[in-house]
């Protein structure tokens, strides 16, 4: 059989490269199956009415096996809260990159922010509360994760302000922002009277609505304004680790 020289000298052969890509497939598996079912417990139970045997049972993984993922429940929430702020960041930075106009940036981060929650409920609602359990520097990087991202809608108003675009609504008009998105998570449902493009048309809206957002003199709406497309709004915020439904050992 023919060998590849792999990185440091070591050589191995197609069958063990294929063998090792295999491992590397289930481990990646095994990994989203814990942190679906982390997800989910915490989201159930909240953080400190989880035991990391619950986790392991519930994703079908030996309490023995699961330490190679991670070694404390603490672990397991510091990295479904560091993914749920990954994909808020990256989302954010990928819809905003072409946009200058503040009152079409504001409405697009309101779009993203309450697509998000809408589509990744439990995993927010971990990363908006549980989180406060987590201690020490994975707490510190969290917030310093979460202070990045509030910045962005912090900037935003700012430039509105400036523009004479937004009314001054002071610091208090950011926290009342997120916070009103952050709140679709606990209520939003599916087959519901909107979906998630209609609702973020009308947060997009109450959002300008609270800014005061105006041009020349007349109040700004959403028809008024260039929205990103709502199936790329959608892809951006997946988020893999959101449980669909009730995980299984199964």
């Amino acid at each position: 059989m023919s060998t590849t020289n792999q990185p440091g000298g070591q050589r191995t052969s197609g069958g063990r490269m294929k063998a090792k890509s295999s491992r590397r497939a289930r481990s990646v598996r095994t990994e989203f199956q814990l942190l679906r079912a982390a997800c989910w417990l915490f989201s159930e139970r909240g953080f400190h009415g989880t035991g990391i045997r619950d986790i392991a049972e519930t994703a079908g993984v030996a309490v023995s096996g699961m330490y190679y993922y991670a070694s404390s429940k603490d672990e397991m929430l510091e990295a479904v809260t560091r993914r749920v702020m990954d994909v808020l960041v990256s989302s954010s930075e990928e819809t905003l990159r072409d946009i200058d106009d503040p009152a079409e940036r504001l409405a697009a981060l309101m779009a993203v922010h309450a697509a998000f929650h809408a589509r990744n409920p439990r995993a927010a609602k971990v990363a908006d509360h549980e989180f406060q359990a987590l201690t020490g520097e994975a707490r510190e990087d969290i917030l310093r994760l979460r202070d990045a991202y509030e910045a962005v809608w912090a900037d935003t108003l700012r430039a509105g302000v400036r523009d004479g675009v937004f009314q001054d609504r002071g610091t208090v008009a950011r926290l009342a922002l997120l916070q009103m998105a952050t709140g679709i998570a606990h209520w939003y449902r599916p087959d519901g009277e909107l979906g998630i493009p209609q609702l973020c048309e009308r947060f997009a809206d109450m959002a300008l609505s609270l800014m005061g957002a105006q041009r020349e003199g007349r109040l700004l709406r959403v028809q008024d304004l260039a929205l990103p497309d709502p199936a790329l709004l959608l892809e951006r915020v997946e988020l893999a680790i959101e449980p669909r439904e009730e995980p299984s050992a199964d």
